[in-house]
């Protein structure tokens, strides 16, 4: 598994070598098997030659194949409906943003930190109500992810313990193994589909027909039915192969990956004694999931679920070994933390000064670059910073981002400009006057916000605006767009602001992962008009033009010519991000640095230049935190 996000997000939209060979070994072994016993029961009948018939061969392929198809995609359909679906199926139960409960209310701000200090949008967290200790990360992507944890897993962990397991999530969300786990159920699903036909036959129907009484001796039901029992019995035998492939395909694909997320929860955190005290706490407990999802989705999990000879999870202790080898030395005397965060309002002491911003600065141009190359990572500095920024915060902005009327009026709150304000305080408290009081006391604590404060905040409010449902959301967003009309113009923070709830609340809605095919030759237009637009933002004329070539030269290529100043606006900058969400992401990631170049021109990075980048990011679904200006 890459530590690089750009790189591991474009593998995980590729179908590994690995799986496939699987999934056709699994099918090639389950149709030679089926065709063996039937030729084998028509030989009874008309001889060898049964063996030799083609035709019985080709029969079975088509059947066992199509059966397979209809399950695998049926299955894969399920599963690109987001990570909400497979939280349902586990038993799982969302945690309101609003909640009071400590355990819940010190998870979410665990979660808030690490999405704050990542850039990753804040995901619906899930709790299921057993008593084991497991957790897990489920999603097509990062902006379609859930987090899920069990109740034992709050209730015994430690803070630092929960930390641990919560980075281990993240990291595999950062590297796509949520989007490969779904296709490994997929495929699971596809294998043992044969299997489960024959135990429905062997256990339901053929039992129901067999005893059927009606009709006398001209009933042919339990003479059917018994046949019916003998097939399905063989089939279910036969599918039992589909079902030890599935375990090795979940073995093969998760043992690895185990480790590597352990290894990065220790490099995020840089405290190992965290997910190993989570470990020790798992061996000592048991985090075996009651849900009768558990085995199907036993490799989402951050420890094994079910005793099972192909385990999906290396053995605990051996976890332990790895982690100790990392620093870990206070494993066996872990205690749980009897401080919870607090359940009103959130704030945690850190060591970081109040009001810090994350140390991952953004002044210059080498320093940008590096962010963006870090993007879809965390470390102990930032989650550190996240949550002493939050501490910082007024009580009413903490308490906004919780609830969704709260939540409508911080973002009409952003919108408020010193100029012309009447206009918008009118639309707000004309098309949704339950949010104009909240909207009035907001606006003079939000204002003494730099942009970036503003949009981290309207990125914890993510989770809650999502609550809405799509129709009170479709509501808002128009009250929301009228708002920000209201002076007859949309400046770079309103854009930005939008570009962020495309990606934090109305990805989600759409429940699919966006398309990552396109290169960067073929959108070269509007590559060209997203460096120009950038390379403009805060210099003109030959400062400009400089800019704008020195970013096509870290292509190594020649620029083009710089395209006229009407084209280098905000809707001709958001027509450009709009085709561009078809790129790779390591093209992604190629044009955010380039734009990098653009801004830091004169080696450094203003305000407006780093909001562009940022929306530009979200626009393109990539991690880029709200705070990585530095202060």
């Amino acid at each position: 598994m890459s530590t690089d996000f750009f790189t591991s997000q474009d593998n995980a939209r590729k179908q590994t070598g690995r799986l496939v060979a699987f999934f056709i070994f699994g099918v090639a072994g389950t149709i030679l098997a089926m065709w063996a016993a039937i030729a084998g029961m028509l030989a009874t009948q008309v001889g060898p030659a049964a063996f030799a018939d083609w035709r019985v061969f080709l029969g079975v392929v088509g059947i066992v194949g199509v059966v397979v198809l209809i399950a695998t995609l049926v299955k894969l359909s399920q599963l690109s409906q987001g990570g909400t679906k497979i939280a349902e199926m586990l038993g799982g139960v969302r945690i309101s943003a609003s909640t009071r409960d400590p355990a819940e209310r010190q998870l979410l701000n665990i979660i808030e930190e690490m999405s704050i200090a990542s850039g990753v949008p804040v995901p619906p967290v899930y709790v299921i109500e057993d008593a084991s200790i497991n957790a897990f990360a489920a999603g097509p992507d990062p902006t379609n992810s859930v987090i899920g944890v069990t109740r034992g897993c709050m209730e015994l962990l430690s803070r630092d313990e929960m930390q641990g397991v919560i980075a281990h999530e993240y990291s595999h969300i950062f590297h796509g193994d949520t989007r490969i786990n779904a296709r490994t159920t997929a495929v699971i699903a596809g294998i043992m589909a044969v299997g489960v036909i024959g135990y429905i036959c062997f256990r339901y129907i053929g039992p129901a027909l067999a005893r059927s009484r009606g009709g006398g001796k001209n009933n042919p039901g339990p003479a059917i039915g018994a046949g019916l029992i003998v097939v399905g019995l063989v089939v279910w035998g036969i599918g039992s192969l589909g079902m030890l492939f599935g375990r090795l395909i979940q073995a093969a694909i998760s043992r690895q990956r185990e480790f590597l997320a352990d290894a990065a929860a220790v490099q995020y955190t840089r405290n190992p004694n965290g997910i190993a005290g989570a470990l020790a706490k798992i061996r000592d407990h048991s985090s075996r999931v009651a849900s009768p999802a558990a085995s199907e989705l036993n490799h989402f999990f951050f420890a094994t679920s079910l005793n099972t000879l192909f385990a999906t999870h290396p053995p605990i202790d051996v976890r332990i070994a790895a982690l100790k080898a990392m620093g870990a030395n206070n494993v066996a005397t872990q205690e749980r933390s009897q401080t919870r965060d607090s359940a009103t309002s959130g704030n945690r002491a850190s060591a970081v000064p109040s009001g810090a911003m994350p140390v991952a600065g953004f002044s210059g141009g080498a320093a940008a670059t590096a962010a963006i190359n870090r993007a879809g990572t965390l470390d102990r500095d930032s989650i550190a910073a996240a949550s002493a920024w939050r501490s910082s915060l007024p009580k009413e902005l903490v308490d906004a981002v919780r609830d969704p009327l709260g939540a409508r009026a911080l973002c009409y709150a952003i919108a408020r400009r010193p100029v012309g304000y009447e206009r918008c305080d009118a639309t707000v408290a004309e098309r949704d006057r339950e949010a104009y009081e909240t909207y009035a006391q907001l606006a003079a604590p939000l204002a003494r916000l730099s942009g970036d404060e503003q949009l981290a905040l309207a990125d914890l409010a993510g989770p809650v605006l999502f609550e809405l449902g799509v129709a009170r959301y479709r509501a808002f967003r128009e009250t929301l767009a009228r708002a920000m009309r209201s002076d007859n113009s949309i400046d770079l923070r309103e854009w930005a602001l939008v570009k962020c709830l495309e990606r934090h609340v109305e990805r989600r809605f759409m429940e699919s992962p966006s398309k990552a095919r396109a290169r960067l030759t073929d959108c070269a237009a509007e590559v060209r008009v997203v460096l120009a637009t950038v390379a403009s933002l805060e210099h003109s004329g030959d400062a400009a033009t400089a800019a704008f070539n020195r970013a096509y030269a870290g292509m190594g290529m020649q620029a083009p010519a710089m395209p006229a100043l009407a084209e280098r606006t905000l809707d001709g900058l958001n027509s450009a991000v709009s085709k561009l969400t078809e790129l790779t992401y390591t093209d992604r990631q190629k044009l955010l640095v380039l734009a990098a170049r653009a801004a830091a021109h004169d080696q450094r990075v203003g305000d407006s230049e780093h909001l562009v980048l940022r929306a530009v990011a979200d626009a393109l679904d990539v991690p880029l935190p709200a705070l990585a200006m530095a202060n």
